[in-house]
């Protein structure tokens, strides 16, 4: 008989504890008592038996016609799942006149016996897997009620540190958290933003990290386990008001390109009067004229198959609809309690300063012999050049503050947006408006102020 060995362990402790040579020695030993000749020895080091996904066990599959039988130490090592248990026995190793042998429970499918006690006691692996798995699932919602995070992964939350498993704030990245909700706030959108967060001179996250980061309630103070919301222990880092004004702002723009948006000056603003669903703008073509048309229509209108009823609320031109919000507009002044935040001041003489820090603690290093000529050209010339780049902002800053209008100027202006660019313009808008209503001839506006 020639004998493939099987052996697997779930976590990296068990592999450091020896558990694989443990099986190995065993294994080895079953044979050579039954004189037996080990063929070859497959291992999966670190893989759980949920499922067949395993390297190892799938090379062993392959190779089957080589061997006469197959060994392992438990039953369990071949599959914690009934399903597969049965199906690698019966498809797999019986079709190609393969025994299955586990040394433990002394299980061998050669025998009536062996294959009948294979199936019950692939029954009770599976048990023990599903047992398992409902305690974790106990402990993660008994962790949650007690306003504790689950600890899964090997990372920590942006914001936070786990120590002794709770959450405890990291003063440096809580910051850069509270940046980026002020930031959305003030932009609508997390392209944006990044830009003035690269201007500020702070490392720039990646896009989907702040997309997740803006929609997590664990920084306004909330743990949640399987889609159930838990008050925490961990210190909140913004308030729940503006996580729920973030959200806000968030479902406006799902779906949708906030920062490149291109069909629709009010994208996603526009409520329709008669059914409540949203309205949405699309164009035809004048295929004689090469003429393009824009519309505002109801979505329940477009689209009335998706409803019950189709809506006949009145269809409006684009460019007639924008007229009339812009004119609003511009009779709206400072004195109605607009909200004028500015952008974020950079400070860039401490910037520069830090540059300069920099720079001496390379030459200390080159003074000291810690670093060679070559090492020291090529750090001072990435300095320096951040520096200059700096001092050029600096003064393209300053030149700019002429021109800044501030808040005593602004009374004495009304908002004028003719004289803006297609992202500016819809930035102020959806500062200022909070809903459109369009009910026939009739449109209302709804202001968030």
């Amino acid at each position: 008989m020639r004998a493939a060995l099987y052996l697997r362990v779930s976590t990296q402790e068990q592999i450091e504890n020896y558990s694989i040579e443990s099986q190995r020695e065993r294994l080895e030993a079953y044979c050579k008592s039954k004189g037996w000749s080990v063929g070859e020895i497959f291992i999966d080091g670190g893989y759980s038996g949920a499922n067949m996904e395993r390297p190892a066990l799938q090379q062993m599959l392959n190779t089957l016609d080589r061997f006469d039988a197959v060994v392992v130490y438990r039953l369990d090592r071949l599959s914690r799942s009934q399903r597969d248990t049965l199906t690698l026995i019966e498809d797999y190793f019986l079709k190609n006149n393969v025994d299955f042998v586990s040394i433990t429970e002394t299980l061998d499918t050669s025998t009536p016996f062996g294959k009948a006690m294979i199936g019950i006691l692939s029954v009770f692996a599976q048990l023990e897997r599903e047992t398992i798995a409902e305690r974790m699932r106990m402990g993660h919602i008994k962790r949650a009620e007690e306003g504790l995070r689950g600890m899964g992964g090997d990372y920590d939350p942006a914001g936070y540190n786990r120590q002794e498993g709770k959450l405890v704030v990291n003063d440096q990245e809580a910051k850069h958290v509270k940046l980026a909700f002020d930031l959305y706030e003030q932009y609508h959108s997390i392209s944006r933003f990044q830009k003035v967060i690269k201007k500020m001179g702070l490392q720039v996250w990646r896009f989907r990290r702040y997309r997740d980061m803006l929609s997590n309630k664990l920084y306004c103070g909330y743990v949640s386990f399987a889609g159930e919301y838990y008050r925490g222990q961990h210190d909140p880092i913004i308030t729940e008001e503006q996580f729920d004004r973030v959200q806000m702002l968030l479902s406006r723009h799902r779906g949708r390109n906030a920062y490149k948006a291109k069909e629709s000056l009010f994208s996603g603003m526009v409520v329709c009067g008669c059914c409540g669903e949203s309205y949405m703008s699309y164009h035809t073509v004048n295929k004689k004229t090469n003429t393009t048309y824009r519309y505002y229509i109801c979505r329940a209108k477009r689209f009335p198959a998706e409803y019950s009823k189709k809506c006949l609320n009145k269809t409006w031109r684009v460019e007639k609809i924008e007229k009339l919000i812009i004119n609003e507009l511009k009779l709206l002044t400072v004195s109605k309690r607009i909200n004028n935040e500015s952008e974020p001041k950079i400070n860039y003489d401490k910037l520069i300063q830090k540059s300069d820090e920099k720079i001496n603690r390379i030459l200390g290093l080159y003074a000291d012999g810690a670093i060679d000529k070559t090492a020291l050209d090529r750090q001072l010339k990435s300095l320096n050049d951040e520096k200059e780049h700096l001092v050029k902002n600096k003064l393209m800053v300053e030149k700019q503050k002429e021109t800044i209008l501030t808040t005593d100027k602004l009374e004495k202006y009304v908002i004028d947006l003719g004289n803006v660019d297609f992202e500016a313009k819809q930035a102020i808008i959806q500062k200022l408006i909070q809903k459109i209503v369009i009910k026939g001839e009739s449109i209302s506006i709804e202001w968030i102020f």
